[in-house]
């Protein structure tokens, strides 16, 4: 499997990682406070490990403070790429809300890939010399 493939595959996977992690965290909180402030708390612990997860990795960088802090604005835009993307699917394209759902998930993983990647990796190399 080629680099980018091979990456954005060990993307997925440790955003799976994160999602049983980040649910774990839920069901744990879950028995001591309310379930308002467990999912708050989880999803918040779920960014950090996300960045966590894909700078070690997936994209084999360094931890930086600086980096950690920008994180949660890729969560910020796959919200309102997500929502965006709902609204037009179900009140434009009249898919139903259950499908829609679904398709999010294909247009934000990759956009929370590149989101990622840009954040944790910045600009390439590459990029510069085109």
């Amino acid at each position: 499997m080629d680099h980018p493939r091979r990456e954005f595959a060990t993307f997925v996977f440790f955003g799976a990682v994160n999602t049983v992690l980040t649910y774990g965290i839920y069901l744990l909180l879950v028995l001591f406070i309310a379930y308002p402030a467990a999912y708050t708390v989880s999803y918040a612990s779920g960014v950090f490990i996300s960045y966590y997860l894909n700078a070690r990795f997936v994209f084999k960088e360094k931890l930086r403070l600086s980096k950690a802090m920008q994180y949660p604005i890729v969560y910020l835009a796959q919200y309102l790429i997500g929502l965006g993307s709902l609204y037009l699917l179900i009140e434009v394209a009249h898919l139903s809300k259950f499908f829609a759902a679904i398709v999010i998930v294909a247009i934000t993983v990759p956009c929370t890939y590149l989101l990622s990647r840009y954040v944790i990796k910045g600009r390439s190399r590459r990029s510069c010399r085109r």
